[in-house]
């Protein structure tokens, strides 16, 4: 009986250990996953401090490279404002990334005294004092340093993508190895790789938009549209026949897939031909149409830029659209975006769009959208100019050669117009920048530069 006790018992301990042995597993399992979790919420929190900082980088070099050009304290007060907002916003996201060892001197100056340096210089423009070289010297070499931080910054996202390195705490935690000596210097080998930023967010404010039809093409279009407001309501038939105009489709093949509400209420017609969709939309009040696409794959490129441009001309000379100029266009996927301006009295109105979409093997109109023309366009009286283009050029910055001046409508915040004058410029270093001029007030209403390439233009 002893003995069978015994081993009853020994058998008690033996599930007893094992239980406890289970259990301290799962604890030490369950530790472990949550430490895992707590790292990976640190490392993702280092990714997008980082992406942060990234575009806050590229944001401060833009600014900088407009206040090399700005030769007025309107302009220049807009500049520091942005640099203020952008460098507070990047040492936010530099004080979550710096170990304490190695806490980015340079960096940290650097970000510290851009903005009130821009903001000086605004206060000096504002009293009716000139920038000096001096000045322009010291704004040319902070802008050289934010080239090679934004430059540094990015080169940590390519070494990891281009070495394959895995996202881990180390690989994060070499960014804190980027001293002001590193970021000064041209090789940079110092820097290893760093970690997967992935894509910058784009809907960062005031990160700088590819803008391939035109500098204004992102105005507001939440507004009651100009054209459609007081236009009759037009039929079902005669809306079908509007959009077998523009689409080239014949009327039969269109039928009516929806009625569209919201600011500008349309009738929407598509049609599918040997597997090619197209698709209409025509106003209901007034009949014009307000986009058409057509979807079929492009796979080769066998016209240039310029053939398409004259083919986006031709199709809306067909459609009767004439008053307009080409301005900005862009190539992706071999099809090219061909942005138009209304033009009225030589002046060019960049708030009245039209975007034509070409594909580059035969010619072939894919697209075309009215909706930015159908909202802003309207009988305009212009002004006489109360200032002179000769003027307009001497309140340009000095730094700049201007090579064209032209008369221009731009959007400005809200629904109001400014009739400025376009200063089309060019740098020592032959980079293309457009100023614009009130022609009312003798303002610096904006700068934008022109960065060129063979699939179009993109504009910061």
């Amino acid at each position: 009986m002893t003995s069978h006790m015994s081993k009853r018992a020994i058998a008690r301990i033996v599930t007893f250990a094992t239980a406890l042995l289970l259990l301290l597993f799962a604890i030490i399992l369950t530790f472990g996953i949550r430490a895992k979790k707590a790292e990976l919420a640190l490392e993702y929190s280092y990714l997008k401090a980082i992406e942060d900082l990234s575009t806050s980088a590229d944001n401060i070099n833009t600014s900088l490279k407009k206040g090399l050009y700005s030769g007025t304290a309107n302009t220049m007060s807009a500049i520091s404002n942005d640099l203020l907002l952008d460098s507070a916003a990047a040492k936010a996201s530099l004080s979550q990334l710096a170990a304490s060892e190695q806490s980015l001197e340079g960096a940290n100056k650097f970000l510290s005294q851009v903005g009130n340096y821009a903001l000086s210089l605004c206060k000096k423009l504002e009293r009716g004092e000139k920038i000096t070289d001096e000045e322009y010297n010291t704004l040319e070499k902070l802008c050289s340093y934010s080239e090679e931080l934004k430059n540094k910054l990015w080169e940590i996202e390519q070494s990891v993508r281009g070495n394959g390195e895995e996202l881990s705490y180390k690989t994060v935690s070499k960014l804190s190895q980027i001293s002001e000596d590193d970021i000064k210097s041209d090789n940079g080998n110092s820097v290893q790789a760093g970690l997967n930023l992935g894509s910058a967010e784009e809907n960062s404010e005031g990160y700088p938009t590819l803008i391939y039809d035109g500098p204004f093409s992102d105005h507001i279009l939440d507004k009651k549209p100009q054209m459609t407001k007081d236009a009759k309501e037009v039929t079902e038939d005669k809306a079908k026949k509007r959009a077998g105009e523009v689409s080239v489709v014949q009327e039969d093949e269109l039928k009516l897939v929806n009625k569209e509400d919201g600011k500008m209420p349309s009738y929407v017609f598509e049609s599918n031909i040997n597997g090619e969709k197209t698709t209409v939309a025509v106003t209901k009040n007034g009949g014009y149409c307000s986009y058409m696409i057509r979807n079929r794959d492009v796979t080769e490129s066998n016209i240039e830029n310029q053939e398409a441009v004259n083919y986006a001309k031709s199709y809306l000379d067909e459609l009767g659209i004439y008053n307009v100029q080409s301005t900005y266009y862009e190539t992706v996927g071999n099809v090219c975006t061909v942005n138009f301006a209304y033009k009225e009295n030589n002046v060019l109105c960049y708030t009245d769009l039209i975007k034509v979409k070409v594909a580059m093997d035969n010619g072939e109109i894919l697209g075309f959208d009215g909706r930015g023309f159908l909202t802003n366009h309207k009988t305009r009286k212009f002004s006489d100019a109360k200032i002179t283009e000769e003027q307009a050029k001497k309140i340009a910055s000095p730094r700049l050669t201007i090579e064209n001046v032209q008369k221009t409508l731009i959007p400005s915040d809200g629904e109001v117009e400014t009739l400025c004058y376009e200063l089309k410029c060019r740098t020592k270093d032959n980079q293309e920048v457009l100023v614009y001029i009130n022609c009312e007030t003798g303002v610096e209403e904006q700068i934008l530069l022109l960065l060129k390439s063979e699939t179009g233009t993109l504009t910061v």
